[in-house]
């Protein structure tokens, strides 16, 4: 799923003064607060606006956070009224926002609503973009293998039109809202990657992506793909014992966004295992169908180069995809191997199942050496220790430069994507020294698997400022967001990597 320009929900900004309903299978929605409500007299015919004021007077409307009321008006110039309940105005953020409107999405589905109004004549501290965001994901779904539905397809909103003061600054408003709106569907994007069955999702899936994206109009990307003979010249020992099991051959994927006033370079390597059986390390054959969500980094780092190179910030942007699968079979890495990467470090492979640190140690350590970004972060589902740590609430993340760790936590905060930090201490590094090589590929059973991990990873950046997400828990099987449903695939990270990524540009 490449998401074009054109794919991006309609959104219009309009003052009081100027609106008029136009259009089929609108709704309008207001937004109120835990018992504050302004409702639309003046927008609102004045029998509706007269059957929400004894609504809340009766505190059948209230405003608690996640409630919302949905009053039909089929004679109206709209189809129906949805009261939107924020809960206390000093607890209301984007993500209060985002959470409540994905309780309410099904509203407009079941509704057939197409049109949505948004009253924000009275919520100036609101962040509008959150709205968006809630809409695009939460109605997300995928039916890729499904019979279409002809006569029940699903209704979609299509159109915003978000109401503002006769003071507001429609422009600055309309932007942020499109950038919300381009952002959510490019997080929809990797949702896609990550939902499609295994056996349609290999590696060369990924070139063929990253090859579109580059060749988009205007798209400002060029797309390199290492091949396995390549990669062998170059010594990417890690990598390829990894993918020596498997029947598709593995790639090493470059997307790298350029902008002619940029001054930094920052690199995103994201895990790319389309199929992860454990290898000669075989997994337990219960859930082992959700390892096609092992390459939820990499999908991450390709729609995050897919929003930029829309948006178009003054940053140089690589991504970096190691792209293999994981098999057993007569050729497979076995445990005890040693392998040689490609900064020379010998590895013991003690555990063929820890697979995702061996190739993006070979990308690491490649990048680090071809390209010299300014940072590198790497983002991978990478351990069941961080679902442990952390459930399904945050991903973990450790690096070596504190700076560019917090302005990581701001992004997921803003963007409600939570990271959380871990240590990341010379006590853990060597804990990955190597009885008979330079490292092994686990630690001490059931110690900071996590931490290890994060301390294989580090011995392949060099002194290049580095952070590693570690995104097991949050990658699927989210419970607790309203506007992402459990079955599928989050999107994490693609949200967050454009929030710190156009941060990174306008501070310069």
């Amino acid at each position: 799923m490449i998401v074009n320009a054109d794919m991006v929900t309609r959104i219009s900004i309009v003052k009081a003064r100027e609106l008029a309903f136009e259009g089929d299978d609108i709704c309008v929605v207001i937004p109120v607060y835990y018992r504050k409500h302004p409702l639309a007299e003046k927008i609102l015919a004045e029998e509706d606006a007269a059957t929400l004021r004894t609504l809340s007077e009766k505190n059948i409307i209230t405003g608690r956070r996640k409630s919302y009321y949905y009053i039909p008006a089929p004679s109206r110039e709209y189809k129906g009224i949805l009261v939107l309940g924020l809960g206390d105005y000093e607890d209301c953020d984007a993500e209060a926002m985002r959470r409540t409107m994905g309780v309410a999405v099904d509203v407009f589905r079941r509704n057939h609503i197409r049109h949505v109004y948004l009253d924000m004549r009275f919520y100036d501290n609101l962040p509008i973009e959150a709205f968006v965001e809630s809409i695009n994901l939460g109605q997300y779904h995928f039916d890729t293998y499904k019979e279409p539905e002809e006569e029940n397809a699903p209704v979609a909103v299509s159109e915003i039109t978000v109401i503002v003061d006769n003071a507001a600054d429609t422009e600055a408003i309309g932007k942020a809202c499109q950038r919300a709106a381009l952002v959510s569907l490019a997080a929809n994007g990797a949702r896609h990657f990550a939902n499609t069955a295994s056996n349609d999702m290999k590696p060369e899936t990924f070139a063929q992506a990253a090859y579109q994206i580059a060749n988009m109009e205007d798209s400002c990307c060029t797309c390199t793909v290492l091949e396995e003979s390549h990669m062998a010249e170059l010594g990417m020992n890690a990598l390829l014992g990894v993918a020596r099991g498997g029947e598709f051959p593995p790639k090493l994927v470059f997307l790298k966004y350029r902008h002619p006033e940029a001054s930094r370079t920052v690199a995103l390597v994201g895990k790319g295992v389309t199929f992860d059986s454990g290898g000669i390390s075989l997994k337990p054959a219960g859930k082992m169908h959700e390892m096609k969500f092992d390459m939820c980094g990499a999908a991450a780092v390709l729609c995050t180069l897919m929003a930029v190179s829309h948006l178009k910030p003054a940053i140089n942007v690589i991504g970096v995809i190691p792209a293999v699968t994981n098999m057993p079979d007569g050729r497979a890495q076995t445990p005890g191997d040693i392998v040689r990467a490609y900064n020379g470090k010998t590895i013991e492979v003690l555990n063929t199942d820890a697979e995702g640190r061996l190739i993006l140690a070979d990308a690491l350590a490649y990048t680090v050496d071809t390209y010299k970004p300014n940072i590198i972060v790497d983002i991978a589902t990478l351990t069941g220790a961080a679902v442990v740590a952390l459930g399904h609430v945050a991903a973990a993340v450790l690096g070596t430069n504190e700076y560019v760790i917090d302005e990581l936590l701001a992004a997921g905060k803003a963007t409600g994507e939570i990271l959380w930090p871990l240590p990341l201490w010379k006590d853990y590094e060597r804990m990955m020294e190597g009885d008979f090589a330079d490292l092994s590929n686990i630690g001490p059973e059931r110690e900071a698997g996590t931490i290890t991990g994060a301390a294989f990873l580090k011995a392949f950046v060099g002194d290049t400022p580095w952070a590693h997400l570690d995104i097991a828990g949050t990658a699927y099987g989210v419970k607790n967001k309203p506007y992402l449903k459990s079955k599928y695939a989050t999107g994490f990270g693609v949200r967050l990597f454009t929030h710190w990524l156009l941060g990174l540009a306008e501070n310069g």
